[in-house]
């Protein structure tokens, strides 16, 4: 087996693994006053303090959550409806991850204003559309950092500095569940406020996220325990935070072998196989992912053909999979239907060996050739 969905969800490390089991084992309720509960909090402070180490801010800043969409619902709608008095005009992209997208569409209905801003024919957000869009009553801007389709790395940096100009009241939230432990993320010095991050992307388990909160009021979304600050009640999933600790201690941002990874996959489609059109920037680029179209040949189609044979992929993002509709991405990005239809997202955690990256090209080459003509 191959497996090339790690966007979807990555495999649970051994050392996630092991400390979920362990946290097991300190079975005692976190907000529990003796030894067990005090036990189970310690794990809690010890993965937060993990965590917070990957984003270079300070532990007490960082929330657990079940997961990337939850921190981005608790970031916006947490937000926003605190702060509404101060200004109902809200910025994101059309190339939102759909955690982000749907609590917009909420916040309209709630009597909000939001632009949606679009993007190149790489991904890359339009700081021009942006800058146009920007104004006194802005309160609030989404952008992601890495995008989950095509991998393309937004400006974050660049988004800031123009906010500071035309909209300095206005905070900005990052969803960085695709960034977190690939590229390096510096929330603090770009003036980020809010964060959204996952543990399964990056070998942690599934049902746990976190979201860093820098000095900003959020209305919470569950009420009743009062635990995290009043922020997030609800007794805190210690195995899945442990996991979560874990797997973020072990991560390493930035590896050029990953990129060779994708360059390899690239050119062997190029090289061996007619009719292929690659999305995404080469440039503003993670490195962690590879969107492509194979003309003429149904993504889906395609997708079963190669886990027949033991290699994994997706055909957009996992979290909108089972839904008929054409992906949003690459609808933004300008792709004809032709190439939205057959496009196929292969996503890494590990460098890929030479011999696995000539299985892979090979049986895709030949997979893309053989459906072609049965298609024909």
């Amino acid at each position: 087996m191959i497996y090339l969905d790690n966007a979807a969800t990555t495999k649970p490390s051994e050392t996630a693994k092991n400390a979920a089991l362990e946290a097991m084992e300190c079975f005692g309720n976190p907000s529990s006053l003796h030894r067990l509960g005090l036990d189970a909090e310690k794990i809690i402070k010890k993965s937060r303090e993990a965590v917070a180490g990957v984003l270079g801010v300070p532990a007490g800043d960082i929330y657990f959550t079940s997961g990337g969409t939850e921190a981005n619902n608790l970031a916006i709608l947490g937000y926003c409806r605190a702060n509404q008095r101060r200004g109902k005009h809200i910025i994101t992209s059309k190339i939102e991850h759909p955690s982000v997208l749907a609590p917009m569409e909420q916040l309209e209905k709630e009597g909000f204003s939001v632009d949606r801003i679009g993007v190149d024919a790489d991904g890359v957000f339009s700081l021009e559309e942006f800058s146009q869009k920007l104004c006194e009553d802005t309160i609030f801007v989404s952008v992601m950092a890495v995008n989950n389709e095509v991998g393309t790395v937004q400006p974050i940096a660049k988004i800031r500095e123009l906010m500071k100009k035309k909209a300095p009241n206005a905070i900005l939230h990052v969803d960085a569940v695709q960034a977190f432990g690939k590229i390096v993320l510096k929330p603090k010095q770009w003036g980020v406020e809010l964060m959204s991050v996952s543990a399964h992307k990056i070998h942690g388990l599934k049902g746990c996220g976190a979201l860093y909160v820098g000095g900003v009021r959020l209305n919470p979304l569950q009420l009743g325990g009062g635990q995290q600050k009043d922020l997030r009640s609800g007794t805190e999933n210690v195995p899945g935070i442990a996991a979560f600790g874990a797997a973020a201690g072990a991560v390493t941002p930035e590896s050029d072998e990953i990129f060779q990874t994708r360059t390899a996959l690239k050119q062997g489609f190029s090289e061996q196989i007619e009719r292929v059109v690659f999305h995404g920037s080469d440039t503003e680029q993670s490195g962690y992912l590879l969107n492509v179209s194979f003309l003429g040949v149904k993504a889906e189609v395609l997708l079963h053909t190669l886990e027949a044979k033991g290699i994994y992929v997706s055909g957009g993002s996992a979290c909108s999979s089972h839904k008929p509709m054409p992906s949003h991405v690459l609808t933004a990005m300008g792709c004809k239907k032709e190439e939205i239809d057959s496009a196929i997202r292969f996503s890494f955690s590990q460098p890929l060996t030479d011999a696995e990256i000539e299985l892979v090209v090979k049986t895709v080459c030949d997979s893309v050739s053989e459906l072609r003509r049965f298609m024909r």
